[in-house]
């Protein structure tokens, strides 16, 4: 993971400004592919183009060296629709979200950037959890000529939402088919196999990048470094946050991970209690839809709120019946597809996680190896609006907390504010400055962590 030095700060950048989005990314390859380029392209800028006053390469040369902020002006002064895309990925960048999309939805019939427009929208939404309304949109994407790659990029984030995740892993499949080097595709697939537990195929999908020699974002190497640490692997670890931290010294997020790894590295850890808690937590985590179940069976489920293994053997068999529609048949259905993986319902009675049953069942000296399970989805006041049903995606953390927040179940603000720090420093990995990062999104909603 080392970086090519050939950029200098006389390089005449933006000769050629990008007319189109292909010509953007291209322009922001050169500027990320190492420290040397982005500071020339830094001071091309403070050089040459604001005392030109064009606030389009003004905009363009600060957006793609990494300053959203001062680019955003420049942008927001343009005409062209380039710039007005831009301009709203500037301000999704600074976490404005709810200014880019009326930003990217005045551009959805242009004819040079209106299918991006509308992936990005796309994207955009369903990261916000506003999908409602979205289904025709892969079919538009079409019409407006978009890639075939793009197409599927946007068909598994439509998936992933609904909660298929092995329709969106599958799709994203295709996306990486029509072309290997869709970063977007690429980035989601191996998060999402990292999270199914896949890891050895998402690191591969990591290191695509740096083992073809193509740009490498931070995005890529933060989530390369903590899937590394999940393994153990914290050497290498390490690396990857030493590389993001030569190519931008003030990340403090890369920073601070480095000192995670680092004192990871110091830790001993019983490799053998570790896969075996891997291995339950897996198990609790997985859909009922993987099963084949009737349509009936399946539909109850559903209006009941039971989504996962862990879900199910919280309830008992009277639960089940007293739901409507729901008779013995399917409830001789739900028993097999838990005896095939050693389950049972009724497992974690009483409101106890079904993480402590296995505990228990397992005996006191395991007790510790394993974590709750997902639990239901739980409903905060009476108003819709309450913050505290956002959905934990919302708050825009690192992977290294999403992925804690998944292996708990965890989905929504309420439910992580009814969580204890105890449990959440439980988690693999899961170290203090996951949970300052928390803590403080929470203080930010006026909120708070159990206890």
């Amino acid at each position: 993971m080392t970086e090519a030095t050939t950029a200098t700060a006389d390089r005449a950048w933006l000769a050629a400004p990008p007319a189109d989005w292909n010509g953007w990314i291209a322009l922001v390859n050169e500027a990320t592919a190492n420290r040397n380029a982005r500071e020339s392209l830094r001071t091309f800028v403070a050089n040459h183009l604001d005392a030109a006053k064009d606030h389009r390469l003004c905009g363009l040369g600060l957006l793609a060296s990494g300053e959203p902020g001062l680019a955003l002006p420049h942008l927001q002064a343009t005409e062209d629709d380039l710039g007005k895309l831009l301009c709203g990925v500037a301000l999704e960048q600074l976490g404005r979200t709810q200014e880019a999309l009326p930003v990217f939805a005045t551009l959805l019939k242009s004819r040079s950037v209106g299918a991006r427009a509308r992936l990005l929208r796309l994207a955009l939404l369903v990261r916000t959890g506003q999908v409602d309304g979205l289904q025709g949109e892969t079919a538009t994407l079409k019409e407006q000529g978009a890639a075939p790659a793009d197409v599927a990029w946007a068909e598994g984030l439509l998936a992933e939402a609904q909660g298929d995740h092995p329709g969106a892993i599958a799709t994203w499949r295709v996306a990486l088919q029509h072309d290997p080097g869709h970063v977007e595709a690429r980035f989601r697939l191996a998060y999402r196999l990292d999270l199914e537990g896949e890891d050895d195929e998402a690191v591969a999908l990591y290191r695509w990048a740096l083992d073809n020699h193509k740009t490498v974002h931070v995005g890529v190497l933060m989530n390369l470094g903590a899937l590394y640490e999940d393994r153990d692997e914290h050497d290498a670890a390490a690396r990857c946050f030493r590389t993001v931290l030569t190519a931008d010294p003030q990340n403090d997020r890369a920073r601070r991970y480095l000192a995670d790894a680092e004192a990871s590295r110091r830790q001993f850890y019983d490799e053998t209690r570790e896969r075996k808690a891997d291995l339950q937590n897996a198990v609790l985590r997985i859909p009922v839809t993987d099963f084949e179940l009737s349509v009936r069976a399946r539909n109850c489920l559903q209006r009941m709120n039971i989504h996962t293994l862990g879900d199910l053997i919280c309830r008992s068999e009277a639960e089940l019946l007293a739901f409507k529609n729901f008779g013995e048949t399917s409830l001789q259905e739900v028993k097999d597809i838990l005896a095939i993986k050693g389950l049972r319902l009724g497992m974690a009675p009483g409101g106890r996680s079904s993480g402590q049953v296995l505990a228990d069942s397992l005996g006191e000296d395991e007790e510790e190896d394993v974590l709750a399970a997902p639990r239901p989805k739980k409903v905060f006041g009476d108003d819709p609006s309450d913050v505290r049903n956002k959905g934990v995606a919302e708050l825009d953390l690192s992977v290294r907390s999403r992925a804690a927040l998944a292996t708990l179940g965890l989905t929504t603000v309420g439910e992580l504010c009814e969580t204890p720090e105890e449990t959440l420093l439980s988690c693999k990995n899961f170290g203090q400055t996951s949970l300052i990062e928390i803590k403080n999104k929470l203080k930010d909603l006026g909120l708070s962590l159990a206890g």
